[in-house]
């Protein structure tokens, strides 16, 4: 039987759908949500290309996208795969984890992600503290049962501090929290665990002026003290 919208009763709603319901369902319908267009023609081609090394998959937002140095990471046995998108929560990364990550058979996962989760948008940045925080721990969890499932290495990246003498919209105390869940369900899962934050925050707990010009994004500088970070993490330091 075909489903057909019923008129609303109060003359408020869409049919049998609330206005959230029908936007929602459409913005899936018509739109592209978790940006797996963005890499789709580059993983075809890194799938069908003759290059076999091991692949470490970096997957992320904008702190992920603009992180060039990266693929100066690479060697003669190993690719390293940038697959950050810029603006994206980890819902987004969730939906894209098995298109822009598992399938490009790593060795070796990298996520960073819940910066924008925690931005707000209207309000307070510590009034979207909880909810953020119960979105990221779904997800998280999620894209780790996914990659320990089929048997993928993950290390799981700290959030960065962030600098609220700029508009950063996003609160430092549930950076910190969100943080501390983090390393204890790497500990428990035995994931590594990548502490950007503690490279990256000075005396005062925010991000350090001297590592980003806009208090969100590191600069060349903070990139390089990542990178250090990473190297302390065991599975990423024996591939790269």
């Amino acid at each position: 039987m075909t489903s057909l919208l019923i008129p609303p009763r109060d003359g408020v709603d869409i049919g049998d759908y609330t206005l959230r319901d029908f936007a929602a369902k459409w913005m899936m319908q018509q739109c592209d949500l978790a940006e797996v267009a963005v890499y789709r023609e580059a993983n075809r081609a890194l799938l069908a290309g003759s290059d076999r090394r091991k692949r470490v998959v970096f997957i992320g937002d904008s702190i992920t996208e603009f992180w060039t140095g990266l693929a100066e990471r690479q060697s003669e046995s190993v690719a390293v795969i940038n697959r950050g998108i810029r603006g994206q929560n980890s819902s987004q990364m969730l939906l894209r984890f098995e298109d822009d990550a598992i399938a490009l058979q790593p060795a070796c996962i990298v996520l960073l992600c819940g910066s924008n989760d925690l931005r707000s948008y209207v309000g307070a940045a510590s009034s979207v503290a909880e909810s953020a925080r119960e979105r990221i721990v779904r997800n998280v969890t999620a894209m780790a049962d996914i990659a320990q499932a089929r048997g993928i290495a993950m290390c799981l990246g700290a959030l960065p501090p962030v600098n609220p003498a700029h508009p950063v919209h996003r609160d430092s105390s549930a950076i910190i929290a969100i943080n501390g869940w983090l390393a204890e369900f790497a500990a428990a899962r035995r994931l590594d665990f990548i502490d950007y934050h503690r490279v990256l925050v000075d005396a005062e707990g925010h991000l350090d002026a001297a590592f980003s010009e806009d208090g969100l994004h590191p600069n060349t500088a903070g990139y390089a003290r990542m990178a250090q970070a990473l190297q302390t993490c065991a599975t990423v330091s024996a591939l790269i």
